[in-house]
């Protein structure tokens, strides 16, 4: 079942709403294997797949373990099948910042005593990153 979805719905498989109890999935059951086994309808080419998908069903909807599983995994498929949500961002480069003058420049952090020789991070940001990062 992980990763895998039945080409079809084990209840609709069996004949059953999701509701169903363990009797009536065992009676669907039943009835199914008989009207589709091999012995009962020798010519018919698509009874052996049928049947597969029948046992199939059986086994998953049988054991309530994987019936809770699968079940879980029925509701979840919506929610996976959903487009993803996507989250307005707005980049700003310094040339928008030039060009809207109405805004107040970001006000510059406390300043932090770099050395001489290396001051690459004129970028109030920026330097906050380095210190963050490198302890600068």
């Amino acid at each position: 079942m992980s990763g895998s979805r039945p080409s079809r719905d084990h209840y609709a498989v069996l004949g059953l709403l999701e509701e169903a109890s363990p009797a009536q999935i065992t009676s669907a059951y039943r009835a199914l294997i008989r009207a589709l086994h091999p012995d009962a309808r020798p010519s018919v080419p698509s009874a052996d797949a049928e049947l597969a998908e029948v046992i199939d069903a059986y086994q998953t909807l049988h054991d309530p373990l994987r019936r809770s599983a699968y079940d879980a995994e029925r509701r979840q498929e919506p929610k996976a099948a959903s487009h993803p949500v996507r989250i307005p961002v707005r980049v700003r480069s310094t040339a928008d910042a030039a060009e809207q003058p109405h805004q107040q420049p970001m006000a510059k952090p406390h300043s932090v005593a770099y050395p001489a020789a290396s001051q690459p991070y004129e970028d109030p940001f920026d330097r906050l990153i380095a210190r963050l990062l490198y302890g600068m």
